[in-house]
C-alpha cells in the first residue's frame, strides 16, 4: 500500500488507530480447509525489484493482476512498473522503471522506457492492459500485441499528472487516485477512490463519464477495486468495510455485503464485518475478497461471507490449508479458471495462489 496519497495515508491511518496499536488476539474465523495456499513468486518480507523465478524474484508492494495468455501481469506498485510472470514461474519488468516514480509515455519512442506512479489496478481486452496509474490520476494503457510489445500511452486523464473529478474524452477528463480497473467487454470501468467514483470509459471513443458516486455523495468511502460479473459491478469500498452492487447500465448502488463497522465475521451479507477490504474478483458465480486489515481472503456465495483462507487478525507468511496459511496485508485478487485465485500479497511482497486441496 506504498505510494498512496495523503488523503488515503489518512483514512488507513484512522482505521489503523480503530484496529489498536498493539497485535490483536487471533478472533477472527479460520480459512476453510478445502483450498491449500502456495508462494507462487516472491520472497515473503524482502523488498527488491530482482527478476528470477519464483521466490527467486521480487516485489515491492504488488497490488493488480490480470492473466492473459499464459501469463499473469502485476501492477508492482511500489516499483512503479508492471511485471510478467510466465506459465513457468519467470518474473521479468514488461513495463516501466524499476523504481522510478514518474510519468512517461514511450509510445512514440520505443527506444526510452515508460515510467509510471504507483500503478495498482489492472485489467485486459486480450489486446492492452490497461493500468490505473494511480500516482499519476490517468488510465494507461500498454501494448500486447503490436511490435515491439510493452509500449505505453495515455487512455485518459489529465497528462500533467493533476488530481481532479472532469468527464471528458481522453486527456480532457480527470480522476483522483484511481486505484481499481475492471472491463466488461466493451467498456472499463474505474475505482476513482479520491473521487469517491466508479468512472466508465468507453474505449473507442475514451469517452469518460460517472456511473455513480462523486466526491460531493456519501454514495462510497474510499472505494478500491471493482469487477464485473456480468451484468453487474462489485465494488470493494474500504473506507466503509463493505462490497457494494451497482447496476449497469443505471447505477443504481446497495450493499451487498458488510455493515459498515470494521470487523471480522463471516455469515449472512448483512451482518458480516470486513476491515478495510482492498481488492475484489469473481469467478462468474462467486465474489472474493481481500480482506486486508484483517488479512484474510474471504468468499461471497448465495448469501453469505466465509472465510477462504488465513485467519482473521493473524499476520504472516505461510502456506498450508485454510487457516493454515497466513497473509500480510493481501491487497488484490485474480481469479483464473478453471480454479485458482490469486493473491498479491503485498506486506510479504509475494503473490500467492489458492487452489482446492486434492
Amino acid at each position: 500500500m506504498k505510494g498512496f496519497n495523503v488523503k488515503k495515508a489518512l483514512i488507513l491511518a484512522i482505521a489503523l488507530i480503530a484496529a489498536g496499536c498493539s497485535m490483536p488476539a487471533p478472533t477472527g474465523p479460520a480459512g476453510s480447509s478445502s483450498v491449500t495456499v502456495s508462494t507462487l513468486a516472491g520472497q515473503p518480507g524482502v523488498i527488491g525489484s530482482a527478476n528470477g523465478t519464483g521466490t527467486g524474484a521480487t516485489f515491492w508492494d504488488p497490488a493488480g493482476m490480470v492473466y492473459v495468455a499464459g501469463n499473469i501481469y502485476v501492477a508492482d506498485s511500489g516499483n512503479s512498473t508492471i511485471r510478467k510472470i510466465d506459465s513457468g514461474g519467470n518474473v521479468t519488468v514488461f513495463a516501466g522503471f524499476p523504481g522510478v516514480a514518474s510519468y512517461f509515455d514511450n509510445i512514440s519512442n520505443p527506444t526510452l522506457s515508460a515510467y509510471f506512479n504507483h500503478p495498482e489496478g489492472i485489467t485486459s481486452d486480450g489486446t492492452f492492459l490497461y493500468v490505473a496509474d494511480s500516482g499519476n490520476n490517468v488510465i494507461r494503457r500498454v501494448n500486447l500485441l503490436s511490435t515491439p510489445v510493452g509500449l505505453v500511452d495515455t487512455l485518459a486523464g489529465n497528462t500533467a499528472g493533476v488530481s481532479g473529478f472532469v468527464n471528458g474524452s481522453g486527456t480532457g477528463a480527470a480522476f483522483n487516485n484511481p486505484l481499481g480497473i475492471c472491463w466488461d467487454g466493451t467498456n472499463l470501468y474505474v475505482a476513482d477512490s479520491g473521487n469517491s467514483a466508479i468512472r466508465q470509459i468507453v474505449v473507442a471513443t475514451t469517452a469518460v463519464t460517472t456511473l455513480a458516486g462523486s466526491p460531493s455523495s456519501t454514495t462510497f468511502f474510499w472505494p478500491e477495486d471493482i469487477t464485473f460479473m456480468n451484468p453487474n459491478l462489485y465494488v470493494a469500498d474500504a473506507g466503509y468495510s463493505a462490497v457494494f452492487h451497482v447496476t449497469t447500465p443505471g447505477g443504481v448502488v446497495t450493499v451487498l455485503a458488510g455493515t459498515g463497522a470494521k470487523g471480522d465475521v463471516d455469515g449472512p451479507s448483512s451482518s458480516a464485518q470486513f476491515d478495510w477490504p482492498e481488492g475484489i474478483t469473481n469467478d462468474g458465480t462467486s465474489l472474493y475478497v481481500a480482506d486486508t486489515l484483517n488479512s484474510v481472503v474471504r468468499k461471497i456465495s448465495a448469501g453469505t461471507v466465509s472465510t477462504l483462507a488465513g485467519q482473521g487478525l493473524v499476520f504472516g507468511s505461510a502456506d498450508g490449508a485454510g487457516n493454515a496459511a497466513l497473509f500480510n496485508h493481501p491487497m488484490k485478487l485474480l481469479w483464473v479458471a478453471p480454479s485458482s485465485l490469486y493473491v498479491a500479497d503485498a506486506y510479504n511482497q509475494t503473490v500467492r495462489r489458492a487452489q482446492p486441496v486434492p
